[in-house]
């Protein structure tokens, strides 16, 4: 009997406690809690989609000039990586702050976050890249928490299918401190296939990794890694945006880009910080 053949009747016996969904976000977390991932739809339009697919293109080959060429993206390993793509475009701003991933981020890490990392992956047709080896977000971390420590966001872009390559998945290995055998990747490996448009969502700690591209063309996806503030970032966006010349005037994304956490250049720049944070709070007491 295949997958699409099982009985779906849930009956129980012998069971005090069950949990209870409500709406695609609870749904999104009880199966980040136990299987590692879920998937969601972001709401984008078409349209919305083939200008990311442009807009990934041309912030790419921006980033490689300014480094001398992609040869030397591809000397470091770096190659077919957009890197902190929110800075470089409206509508990246936009999906960075799509309204189901922070409803998601929020549900799951259950404390205030801010985006560590926002990075668009150019699966190129034919050629190797780093992602196709297996990993977990968080890299060389071997360990479990009883709470999920980050939340990643992959919106597929383009098409993920059994051409262009989907997103591959082992379930429940966020619950575990090493990496599995051999032979249960092999066994228990699970390939995620969706239309663009689809946020997969999986616990940081989960392993995975990216399908083969064995289409002609590339394969496009934008990932997040959202944490709690005492996980250092991996850009500086205040910096970066300012570089670019952009404002971002609304107070709730400044938060979540992390503008309010630089770190002190001294003990007065500290202690000023807290007096500001402090009257500011005083402020607010009725």
């Amino acid at each position: 009997m295949g997958e699409t053949d099982l009985d779906t009747t849930v009956l129980t016996h012998g069971v005090a406690e069950k949990t209870a969904t409500t709406g695609d976000i609870e749904r999104c977390i009880e199966e980040l809690r136990i299987n590692g991932y879920a998937l969601a739809s972001s709401g984008l339009e078409e349209s919305e989609l083939a200008q990311a697919r442009d807009v990934l293109d041309q912030v790419y080959a921006q980033q490689a000039e300014e480094v001398g060429g992609e040869d030397n993206l591809r000397l470091m390993k770096d190659a077919n990586i957009a890197r902190a793509v929110c800075a470089y475009d409206p509508l990246m701003l936009k999906i960075a702050t799509l309204p189901v991933i922070l409803d998601v981020a929020a549900a799951f890490l259950r404390q205030y976050c801010v985006l560590m990392s926002h990075n668009g992956i150019l699966n190129q047709p034919g050629r190797d890249h780093y992602q196709f080896t297996w990993h977990r977000d968080l890299n060389y971390q071997h360990y479990t928490s009883s709470r999920p420590l980050a939340l990643s966001a992959l919106l597929a872009v383009d098409p993920f299918d059994e051409v262009t390559g989907g997103t591959y998945v082992l379930p429940g290995t966020h619950l575990f401190e090493a990496f599995p055998s051999e032979d249960f990747v092999r066994n228990h490996q699970k390939v995620v296939k969706c239309p663009p448009g689809t946020i997969i969502f999986f616990d940081a700690m989960l392993y995975h990794r990216t399908g083969k591209n064995n289409s002609n063309d590339v394969r496009r996806a934008v990932n997040h890694i959202i944490t709690p503030p005492m996980l250092r970032q991996q850009y500086n966006f205040k910096e970066i945006f300012a570089q670019r010349g952009v404002e971002v005037e609304d107070p709730k994304v400044r938060d979540y880009l992390g503008f309010e956490y630089e770190i002190p250049k001294s003990v007065k720049d500290w202690r000023e910080g807290k007096i500001e944070a402090a009257r500011a709070a005083k402020a607010r007491q009725p």
